[in-house]
This record gives C-alpha cells, sequence and structure tokens, in this order.
C-alpha cells in the first residue's frame, strides 16, 4: 500500500483502503459488492461512495498508479538490460443493454480451436512487462502496466470520446512507459493487429518493436543518392525487395530454423514504406516446406506454410526475432491469470469511467501483489514495507507455461500495515 500512498485524498485513500483489502481477502467473484461486504467498509461510508470513488478519483488518478507501478517494476529489471513489454486484447463477456462500450468482437479462444467465433462484451486493451527472476533463470514475471477500454466509433461519438482504435490505445502505454523510464532500452511484444502505423511509427527514443509481418506487405531498398541535380522531390524508397509471398520463392540463403524441424529461415532488411517511412526493418520469412503440414502437440490447427516477423532492432538475429516474438505469449498467459484470479470484466458497472476505473484498480493490485515475488528472498530487503510471507496461490502445472516459463507459485494475499490495521479493527467490531 505503500506504493500508491499520497495519491489520493484521505477520502478517497480510505475508500482505496477498504477496496484493497477486500480484493485481497476475495477467493471467489470479484466484485465491488463483495470487496465491501468481507471488510465492512458500509459501517464507515454509504456503498454507493465506492462506486463513485472508482469513476471520479481513482478513474482521473489512473495514470499516477501505473506510474508507481512502472517505476517500481523497472527497478527489478538490471540497469542497462532491456524492458520487455507485450500488448494485447481481451473480450470479457457481458450482457445488458445499458452498458457503455458492450458490443461484439471476435473470440480469439474460440476461433483458434473451430471456426470464426464472436463474442458479446468489453474488449480490453492490456500491457504487461516481463521482469527476469534470479532465483529462477530462464523465467519471467509478467506485471500488468497498463489497460485501456476500446470503444467502437459509433459508440465513442456517442459518449462525446475521440476514437481510438486498439492500435493507439497500446501506443498510449507504450510512450506512457517511455516517459516514466526515461533513456531505459525498451523492446515492445505484440500480434499482427498491432502492426499498423498508428503504434509504430514515431516511436519513442530507445524503444524498438518485434511483431509480425504482413506476407502481402512489400520491403524496399534505400532510395539511390542523384549523382547529379534533378527536377521533383528526392526518392523516398529505392526498388522493390518483395514480399514474403514472393521471397518465399528464393532457392538459396535458407538456413534451418533453431527449434522446428522441417522449417526454413532467411532475414531481409529493407524499408516498409507504407508503415515505417524511412526506417529500416529487419524482416525474417518463415517457411514450411512439408506439404502437409501436421498440427503442433495439443493444436488442431496446423501451422502456416509461410510467416513473417519484423522488428525496427537491427542488432537482432533471426533467431533472437523469432525467440523475442515466442515471448509474446507471456501476454496470454497473464489475460487468463486476470480472468482467473484477479478479477478483470467482473465488475457490474453500467458507465465506461467506473468500468475503467474497477478493472484499473484490480490490474494495480494485481501488479503490486506480483511485486512481491521479486523480493521473497529473505537476504533481500522488503518491498516497500510489505511483509513478503509464504506462497499461497493455487498451484498451476508447470506446461500452462510452455513460452515464458513463469514459475509454478505465486503470493495470492498482499500483506501490509495498513490492510492488517483495517483486519483487526473488523475482528474488534
Amino acid at each position: 500500500m505503500g506504493l500508491f500512498h499520497g495519491l489520493f485524498t484521505a477520502p478517497s485513500w480510505q475508500s482505496f483502503a477498504f477496496l484493497a483489502c477486500g480484493w485481497a481477502l476475495t477467493t471467489d467473484r470479484h466484485t465491488i459488492t463483495t470487496y465491501v461486504w468481507l471488510t465492512g467498509a458500509t459501517t464507515v461510508k454509504h456503498f454507493s461512495r465506492f462506486y463513485v470513488f472508482l469513476g471520479c478519483p481513482l478513474y482521473t488518478q489512473r495514470w499516477l498508479l501505473w506510474g508507481a507501478v512502472i517505476r517500481q517494476a523497472a527497478r527489478f529489471v538490471p540497469e542497462g538490460e532491456v524492458l520487455a513489454v507485450a500488448f494485447d486484447d481481451t473480450t470479457k463477456k457481458k450482457a445488458g443493454r445499458h452498458i457503455e462500450g458492450l458490443g461484439r468482437y471476435r473470440n480469439g479462444a474460440g476461433s483458434a480451436r473451430q471456426e470464426y467465433r464472436t463474442l458479446r462484451g468489453l474488449n480490453f486493451v492490456l500491457g504487461i512487462m516481463r521482469i527476469p527472476l534470479t532465483r529462477w533463470p530462464g523465467h519471467s514475471l509478467s506485471v500488468p502496466i497498463g489497460l485501456e477500454l476500446y470503444l467502437k466509433p459509433d459508440q465513442a461519438k456517442a459518449l462525446n470520446m475521440p476514437y481510438r482504435s486498439r492500435s493507439q490505445l497500446a501506443r498510449d502505454i507504450l510512450d506512457f512507459l517511455a516517459e516514466q523510464v526515461p533513456g531505459r532500452p525498451i523492446r515492445s511484444l505484440a500480434d499482427g493487429g498491432y502492426a499498423p502505423k498508428d503504434y509504430a511509427r514515431q516511436l519513442p527514443e530507445a524503444a524498438h518493436v518485434v511483431g509480425r509481418f504482413p506476407i502481402s506487405a512489400k520491403l524496399y531498398t534505400l532510395p539511390s543518392t542523384p549523382t547529379t541535380k534533378r527536377r521533383g522531390a528526392p526518392r523516398k524508397k529505392g526498388d522493390l525487395i518483395g514480399s514474403p509471398k514472393t521471397l518465399v520463392q528464393t532457392a538459396q540463403g535458407w538456413s534451418p530454423h533453431p527449434s522446428e524441424a522441417g522449417a526454413k529461415i532467411q532475414t531481409w532488411c529493407g524499408l516498409w514504406h507504407s508503415v515505417l517511412p524511412g526506417r529500416l526493418v529487419r524482416v525474417v520469412v518463415l517457411r514450411r516446406d512439408s506439404q502437409h503440414p501436421t498440427p503442433r502437440p495439443g493444436q488442431r490447427k496446423a501451422p502456416p506454410a509461410l510467416e513473417a516477423f519484423f522488428t525496427t532492432d537491427l542488432t537482432l538475429s533471426a533467431q533472437a526475432i523469432l525467440t523475442e516474438y515466442s515471448g509474446r505469449w507471456a501476454v496470454e498467459i497473464a489475460i487468463r491469470d486476470t480472468n482467473a484470479f484477479d478479477g478483470l470484466g467482473q465488475d457490474q458497472c453500467r458507465k465506461w469511467q467506473r468500468i475503467i476505473g474497477a478493472n484499473t484498480f484490480r490490474l494495480v493490485m494485481a501488479a503490486a501483489r506480483a511485486l512481491i515475488g521479486p523480493g521473497t528472498d529473505r537476504k533481500s530487503p522488503l518491498v516497500n514495507g510489505m511483509w513478503c510471507g509464504p506462497v499461497v496461490k493455487p498451484y498451476t502445472r508447470p506446461e500452462f507455461f510452455p513460452y515464458h516459463g513463469s514459475p509454478p507459485l505465486w503470493p495470492k494475499i498482499m500483506r501490509s500495515l495498513n490492510m492488517l490495521y483495517l483486519l483487526q479493527r473488523r475482528a474488534r467490531n
């Protein structure tokens, strides 16, 4: 709780402390009513004041909360190492005619297993930071660093809000991260939905992007410098290199995939003029020679015969690009955990400010709880004065973490002096 001390007024801080205590004690459904009931907060103030707190003070101060989380999380990444962040969106099922922001979106989980599926609910854009763990070499801890609610164009117009695409919302989180940790190298991971120019163009200083490259996108060489003066504007792109669809027909230069049998890779450097004009990118084209690819273990669909990935960091090798992009799966695991343990989207609010405030509160508390983990070593100091006690989160099988290798056990209940005081006061009453 000391991480957020001083960000609210005294009445708002009291509401925040009650809700934080209720969130830590909740083991079933995460609703504001449950938080208030577990802490007995209605003996202090009316329950409606907590919804007002989520929609007004917490909503307006949410970026200060995220800033405190980001600065604290960056402390656990050694100086000079890259801050790895990942972005993705998720849809939480909702029903009701008066919920602001409610719409029908693609259901990624259902579409990955069967045909195209849709889901009616709220769509959130989530950003996480991967923190390397010293006690588990090669493993990382995912910490939420930002959350935004996506509104469709007609919904944004009805609410008198400027329309922001998912790419723009993710870019807002990335820009805010760069402001909180100036000078630190940042590497952003995202899937093909976050490759447009709204996300990748004019990146912050020392920030790079790793993502999917459309197989129909075209690469060009750098424009040549004219030897003599000529009329007209200078050229912005050179000769056409090709797209992954045409480059896959190249006969020479392919090397075996570092971890997948029967697959080959090759890299090209060029200009992606339609998205990143004037900036070189490195593209890795992956082809699978099998005429009848078979699904991987645990998957129903076979991998595509052609894939492509890109990065703005020209120092990365082909193998490093593939390894970095595979780490993007950490955000998928984080989304699953926020739904299962942290209560993402389990609010009963209708106004979009309160929806953002309630879910921001849950993820901020989850981030504060996760930051206890890197400091649980008895030889290290306590984190923000919080007692780093035993691990009590339900056990999760290690095979659920095939990519980023999160450890199977993590703390569930966040204990602090403020929470212990509230529990003791509740027991006396």
